[in-house]
């Protein structure tokens, strides 16, 4: 296989990387933009060595890249499919791998995560309290459970509107601990990490540090920056780009929210939440939205949140 050089290139809102003959004047040979995928392939000749060498350079620096189309001078665009084996792939660094149904979040329902708990729950039971409960239709399930479960079925209904925009909408995305973010959603703004709260006809003050519900204080603030921050690191690592992530509070059912403080959590209304989210300044571009949603739906992703990788320098 003839002999090339790859050189990646990088600034605010491009990136590239290059394809070049060896040595130090090589000639170029062809270039991938990194937030399309495609490959613009300047020496036809030499097109098969560039694309295996453009596959061998994703697998170990660029697995936020879209799946690669070549452009030809004078022709159509087409799929370029990988060609690079997984043996050079480096280790420790983190791979995406093909997306399975079982692994895609996206399919996800709101309340995903409450609905496996109470699944869990009502499998704790004997059979036959099970069928008593089926009969009687009363469920087995705390009530908290239920009452967390109908709040991100209000909050994930709210969301929905967003999806006309272009924004994409995860649902129950689970982490290693078995707790699981209850809404994840991906727009212009960056990411948001939202945490449904349902408390009906409650009084809800929102301090510096702490939330008030009737008088009664929890730390939602703290666990919504967190959580935040948990996720900032996990996906830039992913993307390979800066990933801006906003921690919100969505409360359900309350009769009054009021603001005492400023924190740099976003407590809104779980009803009234699409209107809120497009308020905040453009951060990511819609092909950004995508490389974002394409890491961001895959299980597997999350199930590393939190451990140590290498990066690719």
């Amino acid at each position: 296989m003839e002999e090339l050089s790859v050189r990646p290139w990088r600034k605010p809102g491009r990136w590239r990387l290059y394809v070049n003959r060896a040595g130090s004047r090589g000639a170029s040979v062809a270039w991938l933009d990194c937030l399309t995928g495609v490959i613009e392939i300047q020496d036809s000749a030499s097109e098969a060595a560039a694309l295996a060498k453009v596959e061998e350079w994703c697998a170990v620096y660029g697995q936020s890249v879209p799946p690669r189309t070549v452009r030809r001078r004078g022709g159509a665009t087409v799929p370029a499919p990988p060609k690079v084996p997984a043996s050079r792939q480096r280790a420790g660094t983190p791979f995406l791998p093909p997306l399975r149904d079982e692994d895609d979040l996206s399919l996800n329902a709101p309340g995903a995560g409450l609905e496996s708990m109470l699944l869990q729950e009502e499998q704790s039971h004997n059979i036959w309290v099970r069928l008593v409960a089926k009969v009687t239709r009363n469920p087995l399930a705390t009530p908290t459970t239920l009452l967390g479960l109908e709040g991100e079925r209000i909050v994930g209904a709210a969301l929905e509107p967003l999806r006309a925009s272009g924004w994409k909408v995860l649902h129950g995305v689970p982490l290693p601990s078995g707790s699981d973010i209850d809404h994840v959603v991906i727009g212009p703004p960056g990411v948001f990490t939202i945490n449904t709260k349902h408390h009906p006809d409650a009084t809800v003050r929102v301090g510096d540090k702490m939330v008030s519900v009737n008088r009664n204080s929890f730390p939602y603030l703290a666990n919504a920056e967190f959580e935040a921050s948990r996720t900032t690191g996990l996906l830039e690592e992913w993307c390979g780009f800066e990933v801006p992530v906003h921690p919100v509070i969505a409360v359900v059912g309350a009769r009054k929210i009021s603001h005492d403080g400023a924190s740099p959590v976003l407590v809104v209304a779980g009803e009234q939440i699409a209107s809120n989210l497009p308020s905040a300044p453009t951060r990511l571009t819609p092909r950004h939205v995508d490389m974002v949603f394409r890491v961001a739906r895959h299980r597997q992703v999350w199930s590393r949140i939190g451990s140590r990788h290498r990066k690719a320098q």
